[in-house]
């Protein structure tokens, strides 16, 4: 026994190669079937289950989120979208009235 020498496990750096420390959980539960194959994969992958669910769960929540704030439009479309950009906007009859009823939905954020 090592009376007052540090051990490595006192020391997070060295214990967790990692840039930071995670303390956020996420728990799932899946069946023996997804498992089996998650399993599977990481090995394949050489990585835990873990780092694998979490690097392929990243991806996907990356490509959702890309969509949501790209938005692709021709050379014409862009033209239109920078000239209705530029006009102000006319408020009618309709549109007024859309504004005074009450919202059907709350914000999230």
């Amino acid at each position: 026994m090592n009376v007052g020498k540090p051990h490595a496990l006192d020391n997070p750096r060295v214990y967790c190669q990692c840039k930071y420390m995670k303390d956020e959980r996420l728990q799932i539960r899946v069946g023996p079937n997804s498992k089996r194959r998650l399993e599977a994969a990481a090995a394949a992958s050489h990585l835990s289950v873990s780092a694998f669910v979490l690097q392929a769960a990243e991806t996907r929540a990356d490509e959702i989120m890309i969509d949501r704030q790209v938005i692709a439009l021709t050379p014409e479309a862009a033209r239109a979208f920078a000239e209705a950009l530029q006009k102000p906007a006319k408020v009618n009859r309709r549109l007024a009235a859309a504004f005074d009823r009450p919202l059907k939905f709350s914000w999230i954020d």
